[in-house]
């Protein structure tokens, strides 16, 4: 059990003898009853406020609360407490205690900071972009949130499962698949509203290559100039005068993308457990498959109605600003039915908590999503959804527009011609994935305390130099007044797991990294302070530990964010 949380059990004792001796049959939720880290290790180690929060529960003075309590609170490892301002208590912890969580620290290792396995199972779906283009810088922010995610709740001891939502069934794959056709046998007709750029050109190159099928007749002269129903009545011709070709233009289309993508999410090593097709549905038409379930549950909810021959979702009772169309009046579902028919079959694979990440963008998905969940959804089964902001990437001082269908973006591709993918998870997890970043080019080649990523990783550089001419040793005397002075720095290895439960539950990765780089900041002061490695044993062997614990830390924080540590530079 960690420091803080017997503190908290200790605090709670005390509440509950200070309820007892007035006579009081009252007991608080634990949660208004805890200390916390302390921000400034001069004023304290541990700091609560709970008496503020409870003299109003008690009917009675915070500060003589504080006092009440303060007496009561008998911990072996307090060095002094204090009530102070308004009813505060601080704490600080002795040196004695530091020193065998600095050893429990280092002899759990990697196993520091992680949580045994919960029953709890999580699937967490991520990235999930269309096979229309390649991945671009946006989505690599998904990408790169998505895993850290997944490795917080992973490291905290959930099941977790890493999807990725082919939408391979959709229109705009059939406008890929057109784009490819029309670049393959170079017809000169208005490509306005297809996709273009080189990636489309390579596909058709690839496509003559394989020789799968002979040259196709060119289609009609006369086209609308509207550039969707031009796009609609191409597709519509393929199908019918060349049906075989455009088959297999679809499929190759489809998985060539796939490759592609799984090709640059390797490059970033981020691996999914799962690829789900939306194709693997099944049809409206079949009674077994999740489209048709998802929506016979619903009318069975008596949450529908009929309008113009279509089925509608009384969506607005469940928290959508509208009610939506699941089944049209042609018997076709909606692009929403079949969202909600994945969502089935993922409430029928029976996990515990599920995760949506998206771009900024799908705000509108969050509550259409969310009603039909909550009504189809099993019990105890709950949904989530972390929405990201924009990479705005900077050009010669200039700003670059992303488009897919012009073939005007950054590929993450080219992203990784240049910038590593650890330096890259680092500069996109700087800010909270609600807000936009602004990824600077220049910034990122710097090997300066500027860039956080170099500032962070060459802390951990110095620890593997130090420790490479002399490690410490558990059995020999070490200076613990050393471990007291050099507390800031000790107090986030030694509560490491704290942080980490924290930034799990708040889903806040962000803050892992602000924790990595300000534990790295620490650590270089120390360095530049203090020499590890001198004649005084006692000394050197304290700062010896201190650099292998602060290594440690460095590391697990390294795993989680998905980055590998580098030993020189």
């Amino acid at each position: 059990m960690m420091i803080i949380q017997e503190l908290n059990q200790e605090l709670r004792e005390a509440v509950k003898k200070f309820s007892k001796e007035k006579g009081l049959d009252l007991i608080p939720k634990d949660k208004d009853i805890e200390f916390e880290i302390s921000d400034d290790i001069n004023r304290a180690h541990f700091s609560s406020s709970s008496p503020l929060k409870l003299a109003k529960f008690f009917k009675t003075n915070p500060v003589e609360l504080a006092k009440d309590i303060n007496e009561k609170i008998n911990h072996k490892a307090i060095s002094k407490s204090s009530v102070e301002g308004a009813g505060f208590i601080n704490i600080f912890i002795n040196k004695n205690y530091i020193s065998d969580e600095i050893e429990k620290v280092i002899k759990c290792n990697e196993e520091w900071g992680r949580k045994k396995l919960k029953k709890e199972r999580v699937l967490v779906e991520f990235v999930s972009s269309n096979p229309t283009g390649p991945l671009h810088i946006g989505h690599a922010r998904g990408a790169v949130l998505g895993n850290i995610i997944s490795n917080l709740l992973s490291n905290q001891g959930y099941e977790v499962t890493k999807e990725y939502y082919v939408n391979d069934a959709g229109r705009q794959i059939n406008i890929l698949a057109l784009s490819i056709m029309l670049e393959t046998f170079q017809n000169k007709i208005n490509k306005e509203g297809l996709y273009q750029g080189d990636y489309i050109k390579d596909l058709a190159k690839k496509f003559m290559a394989a020789k799968l099928v002979n040259e196709v007749k060119n289609p009609l002269d006369k086209f609308s100039d509207d550039p969707d129903e031009r796009i609609d009545q191409l597709i519509s011709h393929y199908k019918k005068e060349a049906p075989e070709t455009w088959i297999q233009i679809r499929d190759f289309s489809v998985n060539e993308m796939i490759k592609l993508i799984k090709d640059d999410l390797s490059k970033m090593e981020i691996l999914h457990d799962e690829w789900f097709y939306e194709s693997s549905l099944g049809s409206i038409e079949k009674k077994e498959s999740s489209v048709a379930k998802a929506l016979d549950e619903i009318v069975k909810s008596k949450n529908t109605f009929e309008k113009d021959g279509a089925i509608w979702f009384e969506g607005t009772k469940y928290g959508d600003d509208k009610d939506r169309v699941l089944l049209r009046a042609n018997k076709e579902p909606t692009y929403y039915l079949t969202d909600v028919g994945y969502h089935k079959d993922k409430i029928d694979r029976n996990y515990d908590h599920y995760i949506n990440i998206f771009g900024a963008d799908h705000h509108g998905y969050v509550n259409r999503l969310t009603s039909a969940f909550n009504l189809i959804k099993k019990p105890k089964q709950n949904i989530e959804h972390i929405l990201y902001q924009l990479v705005n990437l900077y050009e010669g001082g200039r700003k670059n527009t992303m488009s897919t269908r012009k073939g005007k973006f950054l590929s993450l591709n080219d992203l990784l011609n240049e910038f590593n993918s650890d330096l890259i998870k680092f500069f996109f997890l700087e800010k909270k994935y609600d807000h936009e970043i602004d990824f600077d080019t220049k910034l990122a080649k710097e090997n300066s305390k500027n860039n956080p990523y170099f500032y962070t990783m060459y802390a951990y550089v110095r620890c593997c130099s130090i420790l490479e001419k002399k490690k410490p040793n558990l059995d020999k005397k070490l200076d613990k007044n050393e471990l007291l002075k050099n507390y800031d720095l000790l107090s986030r290895i030694i509560n490491f797991p704290i942080y980490l439960e924290k930034f799990t539950l708040e889903r806040s990765p962000h803050s892992l990294v602000h924790f990595t780089k300000e534990l790295a900041a620490n650590y270089h002061s120390f360095y530049e302070q203090n020499p590890v490695i001198t004649d005084n044993q006692e000394k050197s062997n304290a700062r010896l530990l201190i650099t292998k614990a602060t290594s440690i830390v460095l590391k697990n924080s390294f795993k989680i964010i998905g980055v590998t540590p580098l030993e020189k530079m």
